[in-house]
């Protein structure tokens, strides 16, 4: 009895397999001729700068250590560490009594030298008409000459003490030669300053900045013809992982002479730093243009794609996914200029779908999301494929 049930289930058996089948077949051939939603971009033509990378350090163009220029104790300090100061601000002040009490000394002793200038001057002049007389002697006459020429050098000497006096009390100022940023301010009032060793605190100069970098020495040509060119030069300095333009200048000096223990030439150009977002000692990126091409066929740079027989993208062409492999002269942050390949008017599929393979069924998408008639199929008036 129970191999006649047996028997009896294996047709009803058959039937449900031979369904199940046919709906994972379908399920199968659904997902292999699935369509892909697609966004396509046309080649344009444009000038695209022809440029060159390097690893660069900033500097300042113009540094200065602030040290006194006489001895004397701090008094006062007028900034802070870090400070923006302009040019002839002041930044120190020293304890200036000494200095003062040697200018008065100084001016006091010129009036008194110049009180026996003034004698010694008259004597001569009463003795001269009677040296001609004869009523004194030659050698007396010589002597008060003599004396009123020691006179008058003393005078001179003691104004040049005065000119000096002057100075040094003038130096007890400490002013900002240039106008720039303060590092770290060494010294507080109180602490004694010797004259030209004590360091008081460092300026640099912020803006312009000065970019230092180097080429290989086969891009030396390229280098020395751009006057000849018109091109200035123009350079972009960027953030050290070259995400980032920070700043822009050109090019101002060639070394004159190829390193030859690397074999480079050093480069420095000018970047302005209107904004402050440059610092000098800082790693940067500089992109150097050396010329630029004209009337290059573009493409977004992400849509050529590496492969084992050279790079390509794909192309729309009958509502699929053709592989086109295409010859790349150039590229730049995001573009490729595309020696041969693709025409202009082809449509290049940007930005890649993650599922897409070649020859794979799609339909565009046009701006605002529908689809198009390249990928429309048989459906009229140009109607999307659901």
């Amino acid at each position: 009895m129970r191999n006649r049930v047996v028997l009896g289930l294996l047709p009803l058996l058959a039937v449900v397999l031979s369904a199940c089948g046919q709906h994972n077949g379908q399920q199968r051939g659904g997902r292999e001729g699935q369509e892909l939603a697609v966004q396509v971009v046309r080649p344009t033509i444009e000038t695209v700068p022809v440029t060159t990378m390097a690893a660069g350090t900033m500097s300042s163009p113009h540094s200065v250590t602030i040290a006194a220029q006489v001895t004397a104790r701090l008094d006062k300090v007028w900034v802070h560490s870090g400070q923006m100061v302009s040019k002839g601000q002041r930044l120190f002040s020293l304890d200036s009594a000494s200095y003062r009490a040697a200018l008065l000394e100084a001016e006091a002793k010129l009036k008194g030298d110049e009180a026996q200038a003034r004698y010694s001057a008259g004597q001569v002049e009463s003795l001269k008409p009677l040296v001609a007389k004869q009523y004194v002697t030659r050698q007396t006459y010589d002597q008060a000459v003599a004396t009123a020429q020691a006179d008058r050098a003393q005078v001179e000497q003691d104004r040049a003490a005065i000119e000096t006096a002057k100075l040094n009390l003038a130096y007890t100022t400490l002013r900002a030669p240039i106008a720039g940023r303060l590092g770290v301010i060494a010294l507080q009032p109180g602490n004694m300053v010797q004259a030209n060793s004590t360091d008081l605190v460092t300026l640099k100069q912020m803006s312009p900045l000065l970019v230092n970098f180097a080429l290989p020495q086969s891009m030396l040509s390229q280098v020395l013809a751009l006057p000849k060119s018109g091109n200035k030069g123009s350079l972009e300095v960027l953030h050290e992982d070259a995400t980032q333009v920070i700043g822009k200048g050109h090019l101002t000096v060639v070394d004159n002479g190829v390193s030859s223990s690397t074999g480079t030439i050093s480069l420095q150009g000018q970047v302005d730093n209107a904004n402050g977002k440059l610092w000098p000692g800082q790693f940067v990126t500089v992109r150097l243009r050396l010329g630029s091409l004209q009337d290059a066929l573009v493409v977004p740079g992400g849509a050529v794609q590496p492969g084992q027989d050279g790079n390509f993208v794909y192309l729309v062409k009958s509502g699929k996914a053709v592989v086109q492999p295409v010859t790349v002269a150039l590229t730049t942050a995001d573009k490729a200029v595309i020696g041969k390949g693709v025409k202009s008017g082809d449509e290049v599929i940007y930005p890649l779908p993650a599922r897409i393979r070649p020859n794979a069924p799609v339909r565009v998408l046009q701006a605002d999301g529908q689809g198009s008639a390249s990928g429309a199929g048989n459906k009229p008036n140009g109607a999307a494929r659901p």
